[in-house]
């Protein structure tokens, strides 16, 4: 899963959406140096995509996707996983996406000084694009798509990608359709281990 079901598993607590949120950027050990309840988020990013790398459902996605997104297929997925989320959003959140999007930004806004030095630089671009809301169209996911090849320092083929991606969002849906309500249980049970934060 990408940044806007991270976002969403996060709930209500600030510091969990921004740990959450970082996730990415804090590597090994490096959790343990921030406030507990960001050390949650830190960790319950973790926990989500190690659910998503290890499910059956979001496995099936991915092979269905390695013959035009190669190795990249499983980070792949995360992103489009996202346009999902979004497409669907009614099912699962009872306030617009617009609605929960303005109120993240806010909230991730208010948080800058705990964040990574590139993720400080990088947010106010990312919320002058209205990024969560671009994970719901086909112009947007293009836009992420793109930024997500350079952030892994090398270009893929992303409008073949997408078009296979739409060719077959019927299936594609169906999966996630199968997968999230999983992935939503398991982050309400989620509990780390006790005596690290």
């Amino acid at each position: 899963m990408n940044h806007l079901a991270h976002c969403l598993l996060s709930g209500e607590s600030e510091s969990v959406l921004l740990g959450n949120f970082i996730g990415d950027y804090v590597k090994g050990s490096a959790w343990k140096l921030y406030p507990p309840g960001v050390q949650y988020g830190l960790l319950l990013h973790r926990h989500i995509d190690s659910f998503t790398d290890g499910h059956a459902i979001a496995r099936r996605s991915v092979h269905r996707l390695r013959p035009v997104a190669g190795r990249y297929a499983a980070p792949v997925n995360d992103v489009l996983y996202d346009h999902l989320l979004a497409i669907h959003w009614d099912k699962y959140v009872p306030v617009s996406l617009d609605t929960f999007a303005e109120s993240t930004y806010l909230r991730l806004s208010a948080q800058t000084d705990l964040m990574p030095p590139e993720l400080q630089e990088r947010l106010p671009r990312m919320v002058a694009g209205r990024f969560l809301q671009g994970y719901g169209e086909r112009a947007g996911l293009a836009w992420i798509m793109d930024r997500f090849s350079m952030r892994l320092g090398q270009k893929f083929d992303a409008e073949s990608i997408i078009s296979h991606f739409f060719d077959q969002i019927n299936l594609y849906s169906e999966d996630f359709t199968g997968f999230f309500p999983e992935l939503q249980e398991s982050v309400r049970n989620y509990r780390p281990v006790s005596d690290i934060i």
